[in-house]
């Protein structure tokens, strides 16, 4: 799993984002983090090679944030930011791409790197160690279901949850789901789950 990487104010920007929108953002970078892609992305050869847009759709508006993945050492991101009109600001993607030239040329000098995104983004520690395991649970029954026969709608009922329920599992709706939900799901969907705990240093 790769280190994650946050230049200048990207993470203040994405603390500033809706709860909802905010840990949906969190979970793809997690996903990006563990080498999954994000469910809705767009590439940003405006901003550079290898620089891809995450898409965010919540009813509170339209969010993006822009990074790299392709450096072997951490996921870099570069912005995040509220979109209001259609096409991308070109504010946004030139600041998106002078982060990056300064990163390529080793001059950033505000940089915050943590092992989890969640650690950056979550308000305590207990937080981010939940998110951690709703995200880790979340992509395990989406793997699973997707190696089923069938319909969502088939789908959804062996996990005994509505279509809807489904559609924001696979969507990466993390706020819309506890982790006790989550446990419930994963067991329904043969999973079996175990538990892993270690010490920190003092």
């Amino acid at each position: 799993m790769k280190a994650i990487e946050f230049l200048a104010d990207s993470l203040d920007r994405l603390r500033d984002f809706p709860a909802d929108a905010r840990r949906e953002a969190g979970f793809e970078l997690d996903n990006v983090q563990n080498g999954i892609e994000p469910a809705d992305w767009k590439p940003m050869k405006t901003v550079g090679a290898g620089v891809r847009e995450i898409r965010i759709r919540e009813a509170s508006g339209a969010f993006r944030v822009i990074y790299l993945a392709t450096l072997p050492d951490a996921v870099y991101v570069l912005h995040c930011f509220q979109k209001k009109t259609q096409a991308t600001p070109r504010a946004d993607i030139d600041l998106a791409a002078a982060r990056l030239r300064d990163l390529e040329g080793q001059k950033m000098t505000e940089q915050q790197r943590f092992a989890s995104v969640w650690d950056a983004i979550e308000d305590t520690p207990a937080e981010a160690e939940n998110m951690k395991l709703r995200a880790a649970l979340m992509r395990a029954i989406t793997e699973q279901a997707a190696a089923w026969p069938g319909t969502d709608t088939e789908k959804a009922h062996r996990l005994g949850i509505t279509g809807p329920r489904f559609s924001n599992l696979k969507a990466g709706k993390i706020n819309a789901f506890s982790l006790d939900a989550l446990v419930a799901i994963a067991v329904a969907a043969g999973l079996s789950l175990g538990l892993s705990i270690s010490g920190r240093a003092a």
